[in-house]
C-alpha cells in the first residue's frame, strides 16, 4: 500500500511540474521548475496555479483517463494558467479558493471536449480553454460581492521587499536599469506574463529556462519579440504600451509554435515566424480594441487564432514535400526534431507514411517512368511501365521478339504493393498481337486496390483470365494478384503501375514514392528507403534473409542479456526488455540504465528511430552498430544514410550547432553498412557485417565488425574516437536459460 502511494504521488508530481513546462511546448523538467519557482514570486499567485494544476489532474484520475497524457500535462496546462490568472486578479479567500477550482474544472472539461473537436482535425487546442474559463470567470466576477480585486501585483517593489528583503529590491532595480530603454525590459516583462508575473526578474528567470531547455527556442523568442516591437514602431504605436498591456507574449509564443515546434526548424520555419508577426500585431490591436468594451484582456486569443489557422493551412497543402515541414514526431525539442529529420534516408518524403512497394518479385527495368516520352503526360504523368530485360543482350525479349511468350515479363506475376482492399477488377480484355494497341479498352485487364482514404493502386494491361482477386477481396502486400500481359493499349507486354487517388479505373494519377527497394547499378547494388524510379532503372523488392529477420524479430516482453568488455576488462552485463507504448511504438529497454531504443522493423528493413537516456549503457553501440539493417540476403548491398548529430557531436560544438540549426547543418554524420561474402552458400549459419560512422572531414567516429548467428546471437566488435576495442555479446534470455 505504501509503494503504490508513493507510486502515485511521482506521478501526480510529474504531472503538476510537465504543466507548467507544457505551455512552452516541451515536458523538460529544468525548465519546468524554473517556471514553478517564477509562478511562487508572488506566493498568491503561485498557490492559485498550484491548486489549478492539481484539481485538473486529479480529475483527469477519477475519470481515469491516459495517464501517459496525463503525465505529459496536457489535461492541466489550461487549468494552470486559470488558476494563475485567478490569482492575479482576486485578492486571498476561501470564496476565491472555490473560485480557483472551479475555474480548473471549467478549464479541465473544456480541454477535453476541445481536444476530441480539434484533434479530428490533426489541430492542437493550445490555450482555447483557459481563455474560455478566464473569460466566463471575469465575466461573473461582478456578481462575487465578497471577493475584491487584487491590488498588490501592482505593486512590485512590495513583493519582492517581502519575499527577499531590500537585497532583492536592488538587485530587480539593477536590472530595470540595465535594460531600460532597450526593449529587452519589455521582452523581459512579456515573458514573465505569460505566467501572470509582471516583473523583470520573471522574464529574465524564464529566459535562462529557455536557453538552457532550447537554443532554438530562445532564439526565437527573441526574433519574434523585437520584429513585432519594431513593427509597433513602424505603424507609429507606442511600444511602451506593450509594458502594461502585457500582449508582448503572443509573439513570442506564436514564434516559438511555428519555427520550432509544429514544423521542422530550418529557414522556411523561422521566415513563416517572422512574417506572422505582422499579422499577430494587427490581429493583437484588434482584438484589444474589441475586447475593451466586455472590460477583458484578449489574453492569448491572438495567438491561438493566427498559429491554429496557419496550421491547417499547412496541413491541407496538396505537396507537403516542400518546405517548410510539418513536425510528425515531436519530441519536444526543435533541435532534436531538426536533427531526427536530418537524418531520415528519405526526408523529402517523410509526410508520405503509407509504404506502397514494388508490384512484382524479381528484377525488372523502368521502361518509362514519371513525365515519359510516351504516354505519361499532364494527368498521367506520375506513373511507370515496367519490363524485364535480359541483363546480357539488354533486350527485354529472346528470338525476334514477334510473339508475346518471347518477352520476358509476359505471364511473370504482379503482386499487391501493399495492404488494402480490392476495388476494381478487369480480366476479360483479349491480349494483342505484338505491335496492335486495344484504345477502346485503354486500360485492358487492371486491377485497383484499395490501401488508405484518397490512396488507391492501379496494376495494368494484365493478361486475359489472370486476375486471382475479386472486388471485396481483402489482399496483403506481396500476395498474387495476376500477370502481366498485353491488354489495352499496349502494342508489347509490360505492366502499367500508378497510385491515384479514388477506384475509377482512368483516375489521374498522384504522386507518390515506392518504398524499400533495391536499386542495380553496374552489378552494385543499392537500398532507396523512398524514391522515385527512374528510367532505365533496374530495381527489385528485398528478399530476405531469414537469418537477420529472426535476429532483429522482438516481441513485447522478449528479455535480453547484452555483455560489453572495453579494451582488456572485464565483462559487464546489462538486462535489455523488449516493449511497446501506448503509441504502438516498439523500442529496447535498458533495465540498469534507463535508456530507451525506438526501433521499427517492417519485416524487410530494422530503423533506429531515436536513443534516449544514458550513453553509457551497451545499448548505445547496439544502436550506432545497427541505425539501418536491410533484412537482405544479398551480400553485394551497400546501405548509405545520415546519422543524428546530436548522438556524435559533444560542446561546444554541439552547441554552436543548435544556434544555427535555422541556417543549416554545418556538422556531419554518415552512416553505412556493407555486408560481407558468405564463406559458404548454402546452410548459412552467419551472417556478417560492417558499420562505419564517419563525421566532419571524414573522421572516423564508430567502426563495428558484427557477426550475427543462426540462433539469434550476436557478435560486435566495435571502435569508438575513445577506445579501440570494444565487443559486445547480444543473447536471448530464453536460450540463455
Amino acid at each position: 500500500m505504501k509503494q503504490k502511494l508513493i507510486k502515485k504521488s511521482f506521478f501526480v508530481g510529474e504531472a503538476v511540474l510537465t504543466s507548467y513546462s507544457q505551455i512552452f511546448f516541451t515536458d523538460n523538467k529544468i525548465l519546468a521548475s524554473i517556471l514553478v519557482i517564477v509562478s511562487f514570486i508572488d506566493w498568491w499567485t503561485g498557490l492559485s496555479g498550484l491548486i489549478a494544476v492539481l484539481t485538473a489532474v486529479l480529475l483527469a484520475e477519477v475519470f481515469g483517463y491516459s495517464e501517459m497524457i496525463t503525465r505529459k500535462g496536457l489535461f492541466s496546462f489550461n487549468a494552470l494558467l486559470v488558476g494563475l490568472g485567478i490569482g492575479t486578479y482576486f485578492l486571498p479567500g476561501l470564496d476565491v479558493l472555490l473560485l480557483i477550482v472551479v475555474g480548473g474544472a471549467i478549464a479541465f472539461f473544456s480541454t477535453i471536449v476541445l481536444m476530441g473537436i480539434f484533434a479530428k482535425y490533426g489541430l492542437p487546442f493550445l490555450s482555447i480553454p483557459f481563455l474560455l474559463a478566464m473569460w466566463l470567470l471575469l465575466l461573473a466576477f461582478p456578481s462575487f460581492t465578497g471577493i475584491a480585486l487584487n491590488m498588490e501585483t501592482l505593486y512590485p517593489s512590495n513583493m519582492f521587499f517581502k519575499l527577499g528583503g531590500k537585497a532583492l529590491v536592488v538587485v530587480v532595480d539593477g536590472l530595470h536599469k540595465v535594460f531600460k530603454d532597450t526593449g529587452f525590459d519589455t521582452y523581459f516583462l512579456s515573458l514573465g506574463a505569460i505566467f501572470f508575473q509582471f516583473n523583470i526578474l520573471a522574464g529574465v528567470l524564464i529566459s535562462v529556462g529557455l536557453l538552457i531547455h532550447s537554443r532554438v527556442n530562445f532564439l526565437l523568442s527573441l526574433v519574434g519579440f523585437f520584429v513585432a516591437y519594431w513593427f509597433y514602431s513602424f505603424l507609429g504605436m507606442y511600444t511602451g504600451s506593450l509594458n502594461y498591456t502585457y500582449y508582448g507574449f503572443n509573439f513570442i509564443l506564436s514564434a516559438i509554435a511555428i519555427g520550432g515546434y509544429f514544423l521542422i526548424p530550418s529557414r522556411q520555419s523561422f521566415l513563416w515566424s517572422l512574417l506572422l508577426i505582422p499579422v499577430l500585431v494587427i490581429t493583437t490591436i484588434g482584438s484589444d480594441r474589441l475586447f475593451v468594451y466586455f472590460e477583458l484582456s484578449a489574453f492569448s486569443l491572438p495567438f491561438n487564432m493566427v498559429i491554429i489557422g496557419v496550421l491547417y493551412a499547412f496541413k491541407i497543402r496538396y505537396d507537403q514535400t516542400k518546405s517548410p515541414i510539418l513536425t510528425l514526431i515531436q519530441q519536444k525539442n526543435p533541435e532534436t526534431n531538426a536533427y531526427l529529420y536530418d537524418s531520415q534516408p528519405a526526408k523529402k518524403y517523410a509526410a508520405f507514411t503509407t509504404a506502397i512497394r514494388l508490384p512484382f518479385m524479381g528484377k525488372w527495368t523502368v521502361n518509362q517512368g514519371h513525365d515519359g516520352t510516351h504516354t505519361h503526360k499532364d494527368f498521367f504523368k506520375f506513373a511507370w511501365d515496367f519490363i524485364i530485360k535480359d541483363r546480357v543482350s539488354d533486350k527485354e525479349f529472346e528470338g525476334d521478339g514477334f510473339l508475346m511468350s518471347d518477352y520476358y515479363c509476359f505471364d511473370k506475376p504482379v503482386i499487391a504493393p501493399a495492404s488494402g482492399t480490392v476495388v476494381a477488377v478487369i480480366n476479360n480484355v483479349e491480349d494483342n498481337e505484338i505491335g496492335v494497341t486495344n484504345t477502346i479498352q485503354n486500360w485492358g485487364n487492371t486491377v485497383v486496390i484499395k490501401h488508405e482514404a484518397y490512396l488507391y493502386s492501379k496494376m495494368s494491361h494484365l493478361k486475359k483470365g489472370s486476375v486471382e482477386v475479386s472486388i471485396g477481396d481483402v489482399v496483403v502486400e506481396g500476395q498474387p494478384i495476376g500477370k502481366c500481359g498485353n491488354s489495352g493499349r499496349s502494342p508489347y507486354p509490360h505492366l502499367h503501375f500508378q497510385l491515384q487517388a479514388s477506384s475509377k479505373i482512368g483516375e489521374i494519377t498522384t504522386f507518390w514514392p515506392l518504398s524499400e527497394y533495391i536499386v542495380e547499378d553496374e552489378s552494385k547494388l543499392g537500398f532507396v528507403q523512398k524514391g522515385i524510379p527512374k528510367n532505365q532503372e533496374t530495381l527489385s523488392n528485398i528478399t530476405t534473409s531469414p537469418i537477420l529477420q529472426a535476429a532483429f524479430k522482438w516481441n513485447p516482453g522478449d528479455e535480453f542479456q547484452l555483455s560489453i568488455a572495453i579494451g582488456e576488462g572485464s565483462e559487464l552485463p546489462f538486462d535489455i526488455r523488449n516493449e511497446i507504448d501506448i503509441y504502438n511504438q516498439s523500442y529496447l529497454h535498458c533495465i540498469k540504465t534507463g535508456a530507451k531504443l525506438y526501433y521499427d522493423n517492417n519485416g524487410k528493413t530494422f530503423s533506429a528511430l531515436n536513443y534516449l537516456g544514458s550513453k553509457k549503457s551497451a545499448l548505445f553501440y547496439v544502436y550506432r552498430s545497427f541505425y539501418k539493417v536491410v533484412l537482405s540476403e544479398h551480400s553485394d548491398l551497400s546501405i548509405k544514410t545520415r546519422f543524428p548529430v546530436h548522438h556524435l557531436y559533444r560542446l561546444p560544438l554541439l552547441t554552436i550547432q543548435d544556434f544555427l540549426v535555422p541556417v543549416g547543418l554545418f556538422l556531419k554524420g554518415n552512416y553505412s553498412l556493407s555486408y560481407k561474402e558468405p564463406e559458404q552458400l548454402f546452410n548459412l549459419k552467419k551472417v556478417a557485417m560492417k558499420t562505419q560512422i564517419k563525421g566532419r572531414n571524414k573522421r572516423v567516429f564508430f567502426s563495428a565488425d558484427s557477426l550475427v548467428y543462426k540462433n539469434s546471437k550476436i557478435n560486435i566488435q566495435c571502435k569508438t574516437a575513445e577506445n579501440s576495442k570494444i565487443m559486445l555479446t547480444w543473447e536471448n534470455k530464453l536460450y540463455l536459460s
